[in-house]
């Protein structure tokens, strides 16, 4: 700016001093006219050693581009020539602006001689300013400059310059309050700026600095093609998204030219805060050279105190995690080593457009916490973009601060070429976990890549137990970017021992397996570390007890949160003779703190000698401080005879426990179908000792129209139906390695059932198991209010026994009847299917009257005592008598009909028939029944010493038939439970109107009142 004052000043003074002579005749009028320059002056002085012009005004005087109070030029006369040795300036102010990135002076532009492709060279003449101004507009803002000063332009002149502006914009780039204060001097041609240049605030999209100073010391030669010097930094504070830097300052030196430009640089930062951390004492040194487009720096970084944020690389894991104390101690020692930790490292940086690379050639940083990293190397640590290359050449060394001692060496031809190199590590122990490495060997592969092939031995701590000596070789390729996958097929991993709670395997060898192409998978839980078990097999000990885990496979990821899954599990405890078996089709599940839980589906198994079988088992399992624990949300209990004794039931509200060798289990039973609650159960089982029992509560069991007994067991199918009552008791199962044993007492009052025989009421008893699953009992006694096979018997009672294999034995039952008795013989049923089962009743002195009377037979009268036997055989065919015998006593009996006889003509032997009827007197009377209970019994009725009996109507035939030796038999074919009823039926219609109108009513309901023959009705 103050070489632009001068030279107009100069070329303006110039003009005058030339064409002084003619300035009466108005020359300069006329020369400004011609270059269409509007200005106004005043002529003080005109000499030949000096000029002077008062009230300068150059452009449109509204918006003038010059304004002067007074200008004098120095001139001389050498050889006829006159020659300007100096100007001298008062109050000067000038306009300008900056278009199109070059500067533009308005009307003073008309004056500017035309560029001659010279260098610039300063003019060699004094020149002195009092108060020079100006006020240059430019695409980022207004700059106003202020100078002063004296002495030749091409060597001795001294100034000051002041440059200020409230505001400057570029882009996304702002300054606001700057401002400087320079000091300008000129040395044998060469230019020399010094000062402060400030600005309150500035900086570029959210990176803001507050408080920028500098101190400049710059050469520059005349001809502007080249420069020189120095420049201190001050910075109060320095923010971004990132980081904050406050009280940082340095100084950058610089020489050369457009071409190139190189020097020294140095900073130091009072703090450093942001997400990598927070830092004190930060310094950077070295040097710089920028040629083009190309960039370089080599030098020193340090810091006397940092603390480091390091949660992108948490060490710690899960809570329960195998490792994970080691890890928490781990990331415990790196905190505390990255509490303060200080250090330097020689640093390479080059860019080359958007290509770049930094290197790290050295460094060593040291830690409160005794901690201590170094590397050194020929070429270094290196980091290249594009492309995110890594170059590695040297050799890395930690110790101390409760950090494993470790060597890593590691060399790369080239950047993305092949690792060669060696990771030597101590054993790390932490709280009864430890790892060891065996070195770790980097190689060069085949196909370019580097090969990483080493091993790994672990002690580690599980949730309830512990795996000892784990063994994992590995063997990776590395393609030098961010793909690390295994090398192709699986790696052994094997174990000597995997503790569990109770759960003790030995020898574990395991097969694991890549889940894809790369060893980690990154997501939105950060990367991810996958594997897959192949046909996992595992053998030991459950609590003392023989195991067997096998599973078609298995996959395991762990990152942020471990996860897993088995895929057909099959489990076998116990020693054959007693051996608990469970399957699992699906087991997922993750890790949470203090150990694990998921879900199971398609479960199925047996516990011990027990007889049952579990299976549709689906839920949620939980696995924490040495608990399992199952919330089953279906669940199928079955019989695992061969022959099925009781239906499957569900419990799909059973929670199960295994905590300290102990198993518990609770649940509901319900019937499938009806989802009518059976029982309630509680099962223990102590994995030590295989011993355990299960209760089953049963409260209240209602049988009727929404659960029957043959929906929980086949035993009762066609033995009853039709039930409506209650049961309640308790059965207990026992089991240890001896065997299983069972019982139970069960009770029921006031039950009502149809059975093969006919109809019961009122059965009312208590049963007690001494083998629940076998179906074996005590003797037993069940009381009958009453029982209709035909012949209503009342008021007796049964004794039976179950004796296992699904048989009952009778043991007999008795019924009053008829003044006599009903005897059941003891028997031995099987309820098997297909099977017969005999009963025999024996009726034992039977009055005639009393039986007829118990029918309503109001129009017969019979005398006499019966005895006999009734055999019943019950079979898929349904039941039926075989050979039933009832004989009268002896003595005989009577019979006589004493109704009412139609008046209709029954012709003479009929007629003869009803009067021997009136009183019939019998010695001998023998019944015989053969045929099924629910069709058609053919009754022989044998009727022998046949008398006429007293009140009889006697005449000369009668008397003489008596006389007679006569035997009457007679056949009957009817069903058997109809049999006496249509003989009541025959002597009174009103019974067959009483028992079958109601369903003539409701047939005819259903067809509607009109009948199927009429007409339809309008």
């Amino acid at each position: 700016m103050p070489f632009v004052i001068a030279i107009v000043l100069i070329v303006v003074l110039s003009i005058l001093w030339l064409q002084r002579r003619p300035l009466a005749e108005g020359f300069i009028d006329r020369e400004l006219a011609k270059r269409g320059i509007r200005a106004s002056y005043e002529v003080a002085e005109i000499g030949t050693s000096s000029q002077t012009l008062r009230n300068l005004v150059i452009g449109d005087p509204a918006a003038p581009d010059l304004v002067a109070d007074e200008i004098v030029v120095r001139t001389r006369i050498g050889f006829g020539v006159p020659e300007v040795t100096g100007i001298e300036a008062g109050r000067v102010r000038l306009r300008a602006r900056v278009v199109d990135g070059r500067l533009s002076l308005g009307s003073l532009d008309k004056l500017l001689p035309p560029p001659s492709g010279k260098p610039f060279a300063l003019p060699e003449l004094r020149f002195a300013i009092e108060d020079g101004r100006a006020r240059v507009e430019t695409p980022a803002g207004v700059v106003g400059a202020r100078l002063s000063g004296q002495g030749r332009l091409d060597d001795g002149f001294r100034g000051r310059l002041a440059l200020v502006s409230d505001r400057l914009s570029a882009g996304d780039c702002t300054a606001t309050g700057s401002q400087a204060a320079l000091g300008l001097s000129i040395d044998k041609r060469v230019i020399r700026v010094t000062g402060p240049i400030r600005a309150a605030t500035g900086g570029c999209g959210p990176q803001r600095a507050r408080g920028f100073a500098a101190t400049v010391d710059a050469r520059v030669p005349e001809a502007l093609d080249r420069w020189s010097g120095s420049a201190k930094l001050a910075l109060t504070a320095f923010e971004s998204p990132a980081a904050r830097v406050s009280g940082l300052s340095g100084m950058i030196g610089f020489a050369g030219n457009a071409a190139k430009t190189e020097g020294r640089v140095a900073f130091a930062a009072d703090r450093a805060t942001g997400a990598p951390g927070a830092a004190a004492g930060l310094g950077f040194n070295g040097r710089y050279r920028i040629a083009g487009s190309d960039i370089r720096f080599a030098g020193r970084a340090s810091v006397a105190r940092a603390r480091p944020r390091i949660g992108a690389i948490d060490l710690r894991l899960p809570a329960g995690t195998p490792g994970a104390s080691l890890a928490a101690a781990l990331n415990a020692a790196v905190r505390n080593a990255t509490r303060s930790v200080g250090g330097n490292a020689d640093l390479a940086l080059r860019i080359v457009g958007a290509r770049g690379a930094l290197v790290v050639r050295a460094a060593s940083l040291t830690a409160e916490s005794g901690a201590a990293l170094s590397f050194a190397g020929t070429r270094g640590f290196g980091f290249g973009w594009p492309g995110n290359r890594v170059m590695l050449d040297g050799s890395l060394r930690g110790q101390g601060g409760g950090l494993p001692a470790f060597a890593l060496s590691l060399a790369q031809a080239r950047p993305g070429a092949p690792i060669e190199g060696r990771l030597v590590a101590q054993r790390y122990a932490v709280g009864g976990e430890a790892l060891a490495l065996a070195p770790v060997r980097f190689m060069r592969a085949d196909d370019g890549r580097t090969h990483i092939v080493g091993g790994a031995t672990a002690d580690l701590s599980l949730p309830g137990g512990r795996i000892d000596g784990l063994k994992l070789p590995f063997d990776l390729t590395w393609d030098g970017g961010q793909r690390l996958v295994l090398a192709p097929g699986c790696t052994p991993l094997t174990a000597d021992r995997l503790l569990i709670s109770s759960l003790d395997l030995r020898r574990v060898a395991l097969r694991l397996c890549p889940t894809g192409d790369r060893l980690f998978t990154k997501g939105p839980g950060g990367f991810r570390l996958g594997t897959r078990i192949a046909a996992p097999r595992l053998a030991g000990t459950l609590g003392g007890s023989p195991i067997a885990i096998a599973a078609e496979g298995a996959t395991v990821q762990v990152g942020r949160a471990t996860d897993f899954a088995l895929d057909d599990t099959e489990v076998r405890l116990g020693t054959p003779e007693r051996l608990s078996r469970l399957s699992i089709a699906r087991l997922t599940g993750g890790v949470v703190p203090g150990g694990a839980e998921g879900r199971f589906e398609g479960a199925a198994g047996a516990i011990g000698n027990v007889p049952i079988d579990l299976t549709q088992g689906s839920g949620a399992w939980r696995f924490v401080g040495g608990r399992l624990s199952l919330k089953g949300e279906t669940l199928r209990v079955a019989d695992a005879a061969s022959e099925a004794r009781y239906e499957p039931l569900d419990a799909n509200d059973f929670i199960l426990t295994l905590a300290g060798g102990r198993i518990d289990a609770t649940g509901t039973l319900t019937a499938p179908a009806s989802g009518a609650r059976v029982a309630g159960v509680k099962i223990e089982h102590m994995l030590a000792s295989g011993t355990g029992d299960a209760v089953l509560s049963v409260d209240n069991l209602s049988f009727g129209d929404k659960v029957q007994p043959d929906a929980l067991t086949k035993l009762v199918f066609g033995v009853v139906a039709d039930v409506k009552g209650s049961v309640s008791g308790t059965g207990n199962i026992r089991w240890s390695p001896a065997g299983v044993t069972s019982d139970g007492v069960f009770r029921t009052a006031g039950t009502d059932l149809a059975a093969a025989f006919g109809p019961v009421t009122g059965l009312s008893g208590e049963i007690r198991f001494t083998d629940l699953l076998g179906l074996k009992t005590e003797s037993a006694v069940g009381t009958i209010a009453s029982i209709n096979p035909g012949i209503p018997v009342e008021n007796g009672q049964v004794r039976y026994q179950l004796i296992g294999e699904q048989r009952v034995a009778v043991e007999g039952g008795r019924w009053p009847f008829a003044g006599g008795a009903l005897i059941l013989d003891p028997t031995v049923l099987d309820l098997s299917t297909g099977k017969e089962r005999r009963l025999t009743f024996r009726v034992e002195g039977v009055d005639a009257a009393g039986f007829l009377q118990q029918f309503d037979f109001s129009n017969l009268n019979a005398t006499g005592t019966f005895d006999g036997t009734l055999p019943m055989i019950f079979d898929e065919k349904g039941g039926r008598i075989e050979n039933g015998r009832l004989t009268v006593r002896e003595g005989g009996g009577t019979l006589a009909y004493v109704g009412e006889v139609s008046k209709e003509n029954l012709g003479t032997w009929g007629n003869f028939a009803f009067g021997a009827l009136r009183s019939l007197r019998y010695e001998q009377l023998n019944l015989t029944l053969n045929g099924p209970l629910d069709g058609e019994m053919v009754t022989e009725i044998k009727f022998a010493g046949v008398s006429q009996g007293q009140g009889a109507r006697s005449n000369f035939l009668i008397r003489r038939l008596a006389r007679l030796p006569l035997v009457f038999n007679v056949t009957v074919r009817a069903p058997f439970r109809q049999l006496i009823d249509s003989v009541q039926s025959y002597y009174d219609p009103k019974r067959l109107i009483e028992r079958n109108l109601p369903a003539l009513l409701e047939e005819q309901r259903k067809r509607g009142v009109q009948p199927p023959a009429s007409e339809t009705m309008p």
